[in-house]
């Protein structure tokens, strides 16, 4: 259970990803409000490149026994001796929106599809697959006028996944809108920031699991001209996530023949704490809500205990730039 699996970041993507926009104004505005209110008839694709860079380490836990002190040494040398990590990915996200039915509510389709990438370890980089199964696909509802959302079909080419969305799809969804919304409110002028918290509960595939993330998301209105916005974005985050363990198949079946005492025991538990910051730009074009370009450095630190009182430190810099094109067709003029 890693943050850089090829299905959690299209993931995190499809979900999080509905587009900062800002609100259509003349070339010069007094204000500017950000406003991620979908509109008919847009069409957007955006160009997701991600690089990153990781360093792992492993380290004992004060209650490790001198076996397990030897056998996590052990793995830490040869950590030592691969390296950094290497990870470079690109995806594509695309969001359609079509006219509203008579009460007003827009029918909306997301899907984000991995583009290759690869992973560099000890100077050797591997492909990575063109998998069907990192790719991300959902319709939904949504409803302009108060933040309505309605999530319908989800294809995350996994059954888990999909049913884990089923039942806390909505509701995470729907934590993100409101932050959206709350920006939508803030118009800002040149110079101005708009800083609101962030916080959303995050879907955890495992029985037992939970996860949450907390943080800090600020915009400043750098500058406008030629009917582009330009923003500098500055981001602090907290993510907590536990899951239990999965029991090896020796030990769960002398648990089953153990007496009742022994069956009780509650399983080993999995427990990463990351914290992160980073700095950014986005340049969004007034006219019809497109993002132009976005580019977000990320530094974060993470912690993981495991199994045999194993404790891994990862530090990562990560850098993540997008590029926006229009898809929506112009509409054209009837000749008088």
């Amino acid at each position: 259970m890693t943050l850089a699996s090829p299905l959690r970041l299209p993931l995190l993507g499809a979900l999080l990803g509905f587009h900062l926009v800002v609100a259509a104004a003349p070339a010069a505005p007094a204000a500017v409000s950000f406003d991620t209110t979908p509109r008919a008839g847009q069409h957007q694709r955006q160009t997701i490149d991600m690089q990153m860079l990781m360093t792992m380490r492993a380290e004992a836990a004060p209650e490790a026994s001198e076996e397990q002190r030897a056998k996590i040494a052990q793995a830490a040398a040869q950590m030592a001796q691969a390296g950094p990590v290497k990870v470079s990915t690109r995806m594509r996200q695309t969001m359609k929106v079509g006219a509203a039915d008579d009460a007003g509510w827009l029918p909306m389709t997301v899907s984000v599809a991995h583009q290759g990438g690869s992973v560099e370890v000890g100077g050797k980089a591997t492909p990575l697959p063109q998998a069907q199964a990192a790719d991300v696909s959902f319709s939904a509802r949504f409803n302009p006028k108060d933040f309505g959302f309605e999530l319908g079909r989800f294809d995350a080419g996994s059954p888990e996944v999909n049913a884990l969305m089923a039942t806390q799809g909505q509701a995470m969804i729907g934590e993100a809108l409101q932050l959206y919304k709350a920006l939508a409110q803030r118009p800002l002028k040149v110079g101005e920031s708009v800083e609101l918290p962030m916080t959303m509960a995050l879907p955890m595939p495992l029985p037992g699991g939970a996860g949450a993330m907390q943080g800090r998301l600020r915009y400043t209105l750098a500058r406008v001209a030629k009917g582009v916005a330009h923003f500098d974005l500055d981001m602090d985050l907290k993510m907590d996530i536990s899951a239990p363990l999965p029991q090896p198949a020796q030990a769960a079946s002398a648990a089953s023949a153990a007496d009742t005492d022994a069956a009780d025991t509650p399983p080993q538990m999995l427990r990463m704490v990351a914290t992160g910051s980073g700095k950014g730009t986005s340049s969004l074009r007034l006219s019809d809500r497109l993002p132009l370009a976005n580019r977000l450095a990320m530094r974060m630190q993470m912690a993981m205990n495991g199994p045999d009182n194993g404790r891994m430190a990862f530090d990562m810099d990560m850098v993540m730039q997008s590029k926006g094109e229009s898809l929506a067709r112009p509409v054209s003029r009837k000749k008088p």
